[in-house]
């Protein structure tokens, strides 16, 4: 960061880029966990879902749904609009988080390449919920959907994989549990022996909540479902354990005896939709999950727009310095009818291309301090960008319109997440920051920390 006085005005230029985010105190963009998902060949190159399965030896198993795994153009970071297989599994070294190995059916070929499945040829989805692993045996959930309509749900299965060596071993279906979606998330109990297993239904245009358990060593034994009356044998009498809908795949966690509940808005697959991601909390595995908090709004675009955003997952295996590592995901999509909201970046499926950051994993850190409730802070969304769009390498200011610009942190980032720079700003002139656009044209989002643990967003655009 360099500083200058041009007219009387105070100008921040940035020009360094860090890894660091901002102030540990808030919700902020992990940068470093996600370029570790910016992965150009190799195996898997982007995809959705996210989820995470610590295995016994500190490896990580990594779920994704439909994914790539060609290479991407690095001359434009660009991938075919058309990906490769119906699932992924990513085994994350124990040491080096950087480094990983993809898991594929290297016995077939095209989409048969796909390692979760019932055979060769089949033409159903496996998409991935959550897993645990119990003895020589790794345990992941997958939801079976119908390829040519995604409403289509075929119930629940378990795809068994040998621990260490991650040898398939097949996939077998478990009992209907009256239209719920189990294995959204699973959270074991070590001390009573239950694996708790998180689901959720939809009743008209939302999911709700509900839980089960079985016995920890063996997910196929006799299941129980969290009731009125309490445990029962039947899912036709399974209660909701929060009263607000969740997003079509959610996390629950353990923290200090209490339980949390993340879960994102459901943006029904449009863009512009479903950027926040919220906490619950309960005092027991079953619920009732309360006390909504708002966590994190997904404010980046890509083209001058909002892309689809959706799966937030939680990752508690990699907390560090008492902050969780959630993920969520982006995807574009093709608008055919005005306002044309989304990028819309393959029009022509067969020869157009789409960037690959569009469709790869992002990852924030949050405090625990204020998903548990012993830390509060507050969104300040009231800034105004002049002059915006602004040319590139010229000056634009930042006015707060509703808050006292005593001093603040601002960090830039582009529309990947990637941290350009960061300053500390301890003069201010006229409730205004004034700043130096970057070189290169895109879209930036600037993120100014206000003291009292306050932030905003804004977005800026450079031509």
């Amino acid at each position: 960061m360099r500083k200058h006085v041009q007219n009387g005005i105070l100008i921040i230029l940035f020009f360094s880029i860090q890894a660091t985010c901002f102030s540990q105190a808030i919700p902020y963009f992990d940068s470093v966990f996600t370029g570790f998902f910016r992965r150009n060949s190799g195996g898997w190159t982007a995809g959705d879902a996210t989820i995470s399965v610590p295995l016994p030896d500190h490896r990580i198993l990594w779920l994704f749904g439909d994914s790539y795994t060609v290479e991407v153009d690095t001359a434009n970071n660009t991938l075919p609009c058309l990906f490769q297989v119906r699932n992924c599994i990513m085994v994350q070294d124990s040491l080096d988080h950087s480094f990983f190995k993809t898991i594929l059916d290297t016995t077939q070929t095209g989409v048969n390449q796909t390692p979760i499945k019932l055979v060769p040829n089949d033409t159903t989805l496996f998409w991935p919920d959550h897993g645990y692993v119990w003895g020589d045996t790794v345990y992941l959930f997958y939801g079976r959907i119908s390829n040519t309509d995604m409403s289509k749900f075929y119930g629940e299965y378990i795809a068994k994989l040998h621990y260490p060596d991650l040898h398939f071993l097949g996939l077998f279906p478990i009992a209907q549990n009256n239209g719920i979606a189990f294995g959204r998330s699973v959270m074991m109990d070590s001390v009573n022996n239950y694996l708790y297993i998180y689901g959720n239904k939809v009743n008209w245009i939302v999911w709700e909540p509900y839980v089960a358990r079985c016995a920890l060593n063996n997910p196929f034994s006799q299941w129980q479902y969290y009731t009125p009356s309490g445990w029962q044998n039947n899912a036709d009498f399974a209660q909701k354990i929060c009263d607000d809908p969740v997003s079509p795949n959610y996390s629950v966690i353990k923290n200090a005896g209490r339980y949390f509940l993340i879960t994102q808005e459901n943006g029904y697959l449009t863009c512009g939709l479903g950027r926040e991601i919220y906490s619950y909390e309960s005092e027991t595995a079953s619920g009732p999950f309360i006390n909504k908090k708002l966590l994190y709004t997904e404010e980046s675009q890509f083209d001058g727009n909002y892309l689809l955003t959706y799966n937030a997952q939680a990752h508690p295996f990699f907390t560090e310095n008492d902050e969780l590592l959630i993920s969520y995901n982006v995807n574009d999509a093709v608008d055919t009818i005005s306002p044309f909201i989304c990028p819309s970046q393959c029009k022509k499926l067969w020869t157009d291309k789409l960037n690959a950051d569009t469709y790869r994993p992002k990852f924030i850190r949050v405090p625990m301090s204020i998903i548990t409730g012993s830390k509060e802070y507050n969104w300040i969304p009231s800034f105004e960008v002049v002059p915006n769009p602004v040319k590139k390498g010229e000056i634009f200011s930042i006015l707060a319109k509703n808050s006292k610009l005593d001093g603040c942190t601002i960090v830039a980032t582009d529309v990947s997440g990637r941290v350009l720079s960061e300053a500390q700003i301890s003069r201010i002139m006229g409730n205004r920051i004034y700043l130096q656009a970057p070189s290169s044209p895109g879209i930036y989002i600037y993120q100014v920390q206000l003291t009292g643990n306050q932030i905003g967003m804004v977005r800026v655009v450079v031509q």
